[in-house]
């Protein structure tokens, strides 16, 4: 298959992915505008959890009646044990990309150019996708042509339009509800039930 490349490339660019995204939260959160503009978990509880479980368990019967478009989990470095992985994909992870795309890069999006939500979260919600074309273990350096990167991006489409899917939604949930507690709930779960799934397979890639 077009995605066949050795697995610890792939673990290691993703590593790589992860690495440039914690810089980037870092960067915002020097940044006061954006620690005054930080969501706070504790407004609308009640909505925010009724989003977030609607949206993850929306996902979660999705993916049951068309694995084709079902999220994939990122790939992560073989050295992390099972439990570490489950940490950073669970926990981190969804965490890390709340604050990067939901609240960093929208918000300067907003602030600092003036754009619209609207147009902002469609942003937000491409450049998630994007990250998560690498976060999926592909890397351009094991491409050698234009068709195998084409081949390579239809190999997953259905995960990367649900990835945007699930960005714009969490980003309109978010910023309606003034709120993280949409993706602090839905981001977690689907992740989690990933994760299990996979791990009970016995592999960390639902592509190859």
């Amino acid at each position: 298959g077009i995605l066949m490349f050795s697995p610890d490339y792939r673990s290691i660019s993703a590593g790589w992915v992860y690495l440039v995204m914690s810089g980037l939260v870092m960067l915002f959160f020097l940044t006061p505008t954006y620690r005054n503009s930080l969501v706070g978990i504790p407004k609308n509880i009640s909505k925010g959890l009724i989003a977030g479980f609607g949206v993850a368990f929306g996902f979660i019967f999705i993916s049951k009646i068309a694995p084709g478009l079902s999220l994939l989990t990122p790939s992560l470095p073989f050295s992390l044990a099972d439990n570490v992985r489950g940490i950073v994909i669970i926990a981190i992870a969804p965490v890390m990309e709340l604050a990067l795309f939901r609240i960093g890069i929208t918000n300067l999006l907003i602030t600092t150019y003036g754009i619209s939500f609207g147009k902002a979260n469609l942003i937000q919600g491409t450049f998630f996708t994007v990250y998560h074309f690498f976060a999926y273990g592909i890397v351009l350096g094991g491409l050698n042509t234009l068709t195998e990167l084409f081949g390579a991006v239809g190999a997953i489409s259905g995960s990367l339009i649900m990835a945007l899917l699930f960005a714009i939604l969490m980003g309109y949930f978010v910023n309606k509800y003034k709120s993280a507690m949409p993706e602090v709930i839905s981001h977690p779960i689907i992740n989690g039930i990933l994760f299990f799934t996979v791990l009970s397979a016995g592999s960390f890639f639902s592509i190859g």
